[in-house]
């Protein structure tokens, strides 16, 4: 696995503390557009998002080439128990969670990093794959949280 992935996967979550530094709780739990999510939301998704990552690349270890559907957050009960969540924690359940993914991630052998999953949209791809889907649709969300921040601040 390539360095650049290891570094993303031990530090790019840590962005969030300092995107919402000094925003009060109202201003987070905020929807500033009616119809997209708030940035306590959008950060709620990616600690919810992070448990069905973990479960899935689980999934891709233990079984031939699974089949996943799309995720959806808003057909999700447990996404609801992370937005009843504060903010603290979300953050720090976040990062434990995170923890669990690099433990798994980094023990994994080449051989496991090649066994693969299915995604109905971006097709069948190697955990490898899946480590970069995962860290560019964080980043995704990372990119909305600070456009609202300095939209609507």
């Amino acid at each position: 696995m390539k360095a650049y992935i290891k570094d993303q996967l031990l530090s790019q979550h840590h962005q969030i503390p300092y995107l919402i530094k000094g925003f009060s709780e109202v201003f987070l739990i905020k929807r500033h557009q009616p119809e997209k999510w708030s940035i306590k939301e959008n950060i709620a998704h990616l600690g919810r998002y992070q448990e069905i990552f973990l479960n899935r690349i689980n999934l891709i270890l233990k079984t031939e080439n699974p089949q996943f559907g799309r995720y959806k957050a808003e057909k999700d009960s447990d996404f609801q128990k992370w937005l009843d969540l504060n903010q603290e924690e979300i953050l720090e359940r976040l990062k434990r969670d995170r923890r669990k993914i690099n433990e798994l991630i980094f023990s994994l052998k080449n051989a496991q990093l090649q066994r693969k999953g299915t995604h109905p949209k971006f097709g069948t791809m190697d955990i490898v794959k899946w480590i970069e889907f995962f860290l560019l649709h964080e980043s995704h969300h990372f990119y909305t949280i600070f456009r609202m921040a300095q939209e609507f601040k």
